[in-house]
């Protein structure tokens, strides 16, 4: 199954700039969860709550088989994320251009 009018360029940077948005969210959660994050630190609260957005949907929906996985499944799936969260931009972006 193709879909139509695919821009991969579109795909790959918006994937790209989830991933990149992945690792100060990353850290940001794991400061958050050891107690090392200031409450007033706006910056820093604002990527702690980006990863529960960037955890969806595979570590929302299978969070057994995450944990059970081991760290290789566990950043699998959040690349797995960005993968989906690019395709999504990417669909949108076309329709959007579609209706011009």
């Amino acid at each position: 199954m193709k879909m139509k009018n695919f821009n991969t360029t579109i795909f790959l940077i918006t994937t790209i700039m989830f991933g990149l948005l992945f690792i100060p969210s990353f850290l940001a959660a794991f400061g958050e969860d050891e107690g090392t994050l200031r409450p007033g630190d706006t910056f820093w609260n604002f990527f702690a709550r980006l990863f529960q957005v960037i955890r969806f949907p595979t570590h929302t929906l299978l969070w057994p088989i995450i944990t059970a996985g081991g760290p290789l499944t566990f950043f699998g799936g959040l690349f797995i994320n960005c993968m989906f969260y690019g395709l999504v931009v990417e669909r949108i972006t076309f329709l959007f251009r579609k209706e011009k």
